[in-house]
């Protein structure tokens, strides 16, 4: 047994990156980052989504198979256990490259694992409760076979084979209760459907996601003259960004700015939809590295979340609280539970164009009550999301798990 007293816990972080980076990625770096600074050890194993371009047809073939179960990333990961001793095998994601079979490698040595669960992918074949443009919960509490008929997995029946058979093959061997010490998602709402999915409610802590400081020793930054929105994330269809582009459209106000920083699958046809519309004041600025997104959100008068989808957390949300900016997001998932309406941002109609078109219109036209909320908006970030409390709550569940 770690003896927390006399040293603190070496963590082994294990993370999956996505082809796409997005707030998954940046918090596991920044949770990576907080325990560092914090006296931990940490060491980091990755693998890369983009590595999958790379396979050959039959290596695809295998990969239907090792989703679920992968027998060489159970050998490699416990060799490297055995070499490096941690503490405890943190989790943040296995899919697809590394499967569950990494717990099952950390527990055959008897090292404790914890799970992040910063999505829905225990339950649901896409991981965001959303198909064919709208919020789909068929298959929660339930064997999610639907999810192979509609191909919710990049719309494709393979891929979709695949992720059912992960999903099923350990349901049936209760990976996530024989393997597995303890399950983190970041809001009340994100747990809630987790244990609609069948996870243990014993075993699930919840902690927000960690952000830095971008304002140490320095004041707030006054909003620009001009009124400038902010975007910052995937730009896929359950992000929302084509409805927000209608409702900017509609807006018509030419001397006003919207920025979306970030990529994705649909950034051509939303960079079509502004072209065609004449939306000369929208700048498509890609995907950035962080200190060039908190920048970005300095420079703006509001950040704007616009999410179909289910959020499990809202990232976004606290990078904007951190920098003393103000909200628009869809009253929708753990979104709500982060915005006080009138206090720290508003609470908006996922897709009802008018009412986003009416709220980007006031806040662009009372800018002394936006700084208002930016300050109070700060405030909440100081009271409840700085990578110190962050800190403190994640090392009351290690030692939660080491006990």
């Amino acid at each position: 047994m770690t003896q927390l007293n006399f040293r603190k816990p070496h963590i082994l972080m294990l993370h999956n990156r996505y082809q796409y980076a997005g707030g998954e990625d940046a918090s596991t770096q920044a949770e990576i980052n907080t325990l560092k600074q914090a006296g931990h050890q940490v060491t980091l194993i990755e693998e890369h989504n983009d590595r999958i371009k790379e396979f050959s047809y039959v290596d695809k073939l295998k990969l239907f198979f090792t989703t679920a179960w992968n027998p060489q990333q159970y050998q490699n990961l416990r060799s490297q256990l055995k070499t490096l001793q941690p503490d405890l095998l943190h989790v943040q994601n296995f899919f697809p490259l590394f499967s569950p079979s990494v717990h099952h490698a950390a527990k055959s040595l008897k090292i404790p694992t914890i799970q992040h669960l910063r999505n829905f992918r225990l339950g649901c074949l896409n991981a965001y409760l959303y198909r064919n443009e709208q919020i789909c919960q068929v298959c929660v509490g339930h064997n999610p076979w639907r999810g192979v008929l509609h191909r919710c997995y990049r719309n494709s029946l393979e891929g979709s084979l695949a992720v059912w058979n992960m999903i099923t093959v350990n349901r049936s061997r209760k990976t996530w209760d024989r393997d597995i010490d303890g399950l983190i998602t970041p809001s009340r709402f994100a747990a809630e459907k987790l244990i609609e999915m069948g996870i243990n409610r014993d075993r699930l802590y919840i902690k927000p996601n960690v952000t830095r400081d971008p304002l140490i020793n320095q004041s707030i930054p006054p909003l620009p003259e001009r009124p400038t929105f902010l975007y910052l994330g995937r730009l896929s269809p359950e992000k929302g960004v084509m409805t927000l582009l209608e409702a900017w459209k509609r807006l018509n106000q030419p001397q006003w700015q919207l920025n979306l920083v970030g990529d994705g699958p649909q950034r051509e046809s939303l960079e079509t939809f502004g072209q065609e519309f004449g939306l000369h004041n929208v700048t498509f600025i890609g995907h950035q590295p962080t200190s060039q997104v908190i920048e970005a959100i300095k420079q703006s008068t509001a950040v704007i979340v616009p999410s179909q989808w289910y959020e499990t957390f809202g990232r976004v949300v606290i990078e904007a609280f951190a920098c003393g900016r103000g909200v628009l997001v869809s009253n929708l998932g753990a979104l709500s539970e982060l915005v006080e309406e009138g206090k720290t941002g508003f609470l908006v109609v996922p897709q009802h164009i008018e009412s986003w078109q009416e709220r980007l219109n006031w806040c662009g036209n009372h800018l002394l009550d936006m700084s208002k909320i930016g300050q109070q908006a700060r405030q909440v970030y100081l009271e409840k999301y700085t990578p110190e409390i962050n800190y403190q709550q994640l090392l009351q569940i290690y030692q939660s798990v080491l006990r």
